[in-house]
């Protein structure tokens, strides 16, 4: 659908977010409207309701092309890249640590968006009328004046009363209440029109075609369940009280209702495209004004006529550090069985992005998690410990393994014209850490939590499926490090033998008796150096017999695979020692646990990914396995 208006191409540049429009005459961009009166500040005079309402629609709109009319211009000397997402007329272009490249808002700018909240507040106060009211909050929120969005979010009269508490909500999220941002929203759900209820919690725009398909399939066996999970796995970090990426998707949706029947700088009318746009990629942050001298000759001199012709782009920057933090839709009717990792998404491969206020720097944590079992609980060890990156990989993208946002692959980065990066401080402390367990059939997770940057944490739970996460948020720097995984230990079968996970203890440690010992000297991550020597520790339960049994380690390449035997190893190790597995016969009816260490050193290997694997094969019974995914260095 073609805006009437608009050109065929919009510049947003988001990552580096702006929002632009190429304006068809001088005159449609050169005309300055006046300021906001002052008189608007005054008591009104009674009025007819519709027409109070129509005057507010018209102050708006004056008030945002005023806005528009002083954004500094700068000139476009770069020529423009092709869009890396294309939506509807909206070009979204990554600009990587460009995103934040626009001029401050100018004090008239202020005085003006202050005049008309003053319009606002006293037209409120004579007519209920749901737009009049979502945009007084929009705008007082900008200034930002949350105490009194807050204030006439719950004095709010409407007839609509969904449209109060999603107000509320969207305040308190901005705020960075998240806890009471979900109560205000959770208030306003039941209520909502059903046509914007299913816009609000099915995943319009959030994932794609084929991961809505993956979602729906979920869904149709998990039932309304499986929305709540995707949100919960989805949330940035359990450290953080309330789910800040959910309150953020419905302040989104907030503000589209606030945008739909209303003027933008851009003079563009609202449509799909800029819907979603705005739930996909969040609120825009600011606003910049380029200007191409050289196309406007080119294009005022086209069909063989001189006219004049505008080439100034209004762009909308959005949030720097922006990524993707949904929980893969493909796991979601199995979460326990998602791999290591922490599911942080770059911007080029996200679909849809977040930047969390209190750690807009956001990386990948080192650690290591295992599972153990004691009686008819599970316990649960992470070792952790955040890496602080590089400064020339310090950028949030290149973190989560985008190199090409990361390099400034746009016209916004320029690489003679970008300060060198600041290497990032060490992680100190005291810092806010924990593990938490979340289980995936509902239930509220279990957690420890710490102070420690770096460390070891232990915790029990009942045996089942859940999601682990390991997470540490120095507010001092508002960074985080998170790595998430699936963890699940099924009951133990009468006469089956069961491992527990491998792993691995850190260099110098001494070889430990027991798993109380070796707890201390967990290594923080799986990293290990090309000739390394390591120890790697795991325990065997369910032996009851007196059978001798075989012990195999090995290593592939590559991610955890199941292995039907031996053969398929890229390599057997040696420990130094021969590993005997038995059990003393003072009790031999009894279910055993026993403790086992072992050093080993890989051959020489590339670096790269393997998997170390262990296998125990028992006469009569299938074998048992375990693996831990490792990284080979230099």
């Amino acid at each position: 659908m073609q805006h009437p208006s608009a050109p065929s191409l919009l510049i947003v540049l988001a990552g580096a977010g702006v929002i632009g429009l190429g304006r068809a005459t001088v005159a449609a961009t050169e005309a300055t409207p006046a300021a906001p009166s002052v008189a608007a500040m005054m008591p009104l005079a009674p009025s007819d309701s519709s027409d109070l309402v129509k005057e507010a629609h018209d102050r708006q709109k004056g008030f945002e092309q005023f806005r528009e009319s002083r954004i500094p211009v700068e000139h476009e000397d770069a020529p423009r890249h092709s869009c890396d997402q294309q939506i509807g007329h909206i070009c979204i272009w990554f600009g990587g640590d460009e995103e934040a490249d626009f001029p401050p808002e100018l004090p008239q700018v202020d005085m003006a968006r202050r005049e008309l909240i003053g319009f606002l507040l006293s037209a409120s106060h004579k007519v209920q009328d749901p737009w009049i009211t979502g945009q007084l909050v929009q705008y007082l929120t900008e200034v930002p004046d949350y105490p009194t969005a807050e204030r006439v979010a719950r004095n709010c009269r409407l007839t609509s009363t969904w449209w109060c508490s999603a107000l509320l909500g969207y305040v308190l999220h901005l705020e960075g209440r998240y806890v009471d941002a979900e109560k205000a929203f959770d208030a306003a759900l039941p209520s909502l029109p059903k046509y914007e209820r299913e816009r609000w919690i099915t995943p319009r725009y959030i994932l794609n075609d084929d991961e809505k398909k993956d979602f729906e399939k979920a869904e149709a066996e998990g039932g309304a369940k499986v929305w709540n999970l995707f949100w919960k796995l989805s949330d940035p970090l359990y450290l953080v009280p309330g789910n800040d990426r959910l309150t953020d998707h419905f302040a989104r949706w907030v503000q589209a209702e606030n945008r739909r029947d209303a003027a933008n700088p851009q003079a563009l009318y609202w449509d799909d495209d800029f819907e979603a746009t705005l739930i996909r990629y969040g609120r825009i942050i600011g606003w910049s004004r380029t200007f191409n001298p050289e196309r406007a000759m080119r294009e005022g001199l086209s069909g063989g006529k001189v006219h004049v012709v505008d080439t100034r782009e209004v762009l909308g920057h959005h949030s720097p550090g922006s990524r993707g933090y949904l929980f893969p839709e493909r796991f979601l009717r199995s979460p326990s069985d998602i791999p290591p990792e922490s599911w942080i998404t770059a911007p080029r491969k996200a679909w849809t992005w977040y930047a969390p206020p209190y750690a807009p720097s956001f990386h990948g944590l080192d650690s290591q998690v295992g599972r153990f079992r004691r009686a008819d609980s599970m316990l649960v060890v992470g070792a952790y410990e955040p890496e602080t990156p590089p400064p020339e990989v310090a950028d949030a993208a290149a973190a989560t393994g985008d190199a090409a946002a990361a390099t400034g692959d746009s016209a916004a980065a320029s690489d003679s014209a970008a300060p060198p990066p600041k290497p990032e401080p060490p992680v100190r402390g005291p810092v806010l850490s924990g593990l938490f367990l979340v289980p995936v059939d509902g239930g509220d997770p279990a957690d420890v939590r710490g102070t420690e940057p770096e460390g070891v944490f232990t915790l029990k739970a009942k045996p089942g499926k859940y999601v682990s996460s390991l997470e540490v948020l120095d507010q001092a720097y508002k960074r985080a490090w998170r790595a998430r995984q699936g963890v699940r230990q099924d009951p133990l079968v009468p006469g089956l033998v069961a491992v527990s996970d491998l792993m691995l203890l850190e260099p110098g440690a001494s070889l430990p008796s027991s798993l109380d010992e070796a707890i201390p000297h967990m290594r923080r991550n799986v990293r290990i150096h090309q000739g390394e020597k390591f120890t790697v520790v795991w325990e065997v339960y369910g032996l009851d017999v007196k059978d001798p049994a075989q012990v195999t380690l090995g290593f592939t390449k590559g991610l955890p695979g199941f292995l039907t035997r031996v053969g398929q190893f890229l390599g057997v190790l040696k420990p130094d020692r021969p590993v005997e597995i038995s059990f003393s016969d003072t009790n031999p009816n009894a279910e055993q646990t026993l403790f086992r260490a072992v050093d080993l050193e890989l051959p020489n290997l590339q670096p790269g990914e393997y998997t170390l694997h262990l296998r125990i094969d028992l006469p009569g019974r299938e074998p048992s396995y375990t693996s831990r995914p490792i990284e080979v260095v230099e």
